[in-house]
């Protein structure tokens, strides 16, 4: 079995095309990190906000040229960032427009050079003979299939050398040794980016102007955040989430936002306030103790 043969398998919630003479231009006034040069081939991992700077969603920004981008994303609600997106459409010609493609694989290094698949350089794409390949974890590769026969092409490659499936709680516990925020369901429509550590990879402080970069900027510049992602721990079953935890004199410090199952109990990421809270500390929550771990990214980032 190949060592770090483990791969996960998920369908985006959003998939859109945006074209048309302006689209670039457009999409680099809504999007956290630097889209330019727009040269075909870039990939961009980023962050879109409101206003307020609220994190909306986040995703990949892949540039087919100045006047074709796609933009994929695991988790945001697409409904909610596509009219995000169109409402603030106002002289620009652009075009969005939901596109279908097969499920996406997430796949170590080691997997795709063993199986001689396509290895973009960071922050790059291009096409394999599954799907589109894209880098912006450091570790890791995400391949998105042109179908269904071509997902299923490649899940029976991949085991056949060995590797195996990841469940979605395995996958999730990879991700929090990995030090890797879930958006939107750890950082999400009440939080804002630096609660969540997230400047260190989805956002330039070096680019033109976007939505919310006022206020990131001026977060980023005064210091800390109020709250801050950490791992917490807890015996027994799964909670139901969001779950409330609470110091000893019964103050509410924050929330249990995500929970994987972990030998006899659990692992998760709970959004908590730095000012109370520390790595080493046991919070309350109803009908269980829940500890402090450590903070999420005190581990090398994305």
């Amino acid at each position: 079995m190949l060592e770090s043969g483990g791969f996960y398998v998920y369908c985006p919630s959003v998939c859109f095309e945006v074209t048309d003479e302006d689209a670039g231009d457009f999409l680099q006034s809504q999007f956290t990190n630097e889209l330019r040069p727009f040269d075909s081939g870039r990939a961009s991992y980023g962050l879109w906000l409101d206003l307020k700077a609220k994190v909306i969603g986040d995703g990949v920004v892949l540039c087919h040229g100045a006047e074709q981008f796609s933009i994929i994303s695991e988790g945001s609600d697409a409904a909610i960032l596509r009219a995000h997106l169109e409402r603030h459409i106002i002289a620009d010609d652009v075009s969005i427009a939901t596109f279908e493609r097969g499920p996406v694989f997430e796949l170590p290094g080691a997997v795709c050079g063993a199986l001689g698949l396509a290895m973009p350089a960071l922050g790059r794409f291009e096409a394999s003979e599954y799907g589109c390949v894209w880098h912006v974890l450091e570790s890791h590769y995400q391949l998105m299939t042109d179908s269904e026969s071509a997902a299923d092409r490649l899940r029976e490659r991949l085991i056949a050398v060995g590797c195996f499936e990841l469940s979605a709680s395995a996958r999730g516990l990879q991700r929090i040794a990995a030090g890797r925020p879930l958006v939107p369901d750890e950082i999400g429509p009440k939080d804002l980016p630096g609660e969540g550590e997230l400047e260190c990879d989805a956002i330039s402080f070096k680019k033109g102007c976007y939505l919310g970069q006022e206020v990131v900027a001026r977060m980023h510049n005064i210091g800390q955040a109020q709250r801050r992602l950490f791992v917490v721990e807890g015996e027994g079953c799964l909670p139901t989430l969001p779950l409330p935890v609470f110091i000893e004199n019964s103050k509410l410090v924050g929330e249990v936002r995500t929970a994987y199952v972990q030998g006899g109990g659990w692992r998760g990421v709970a959004l908590l306030k730095r000012r109370f809270v520390d790595s080493g500390d046991l919070l309350r929550a109803e009908g269980m103790d829940v500890s402090v771990v450590r903070a999420l990214r005190e581990v090398t980032a994305l």
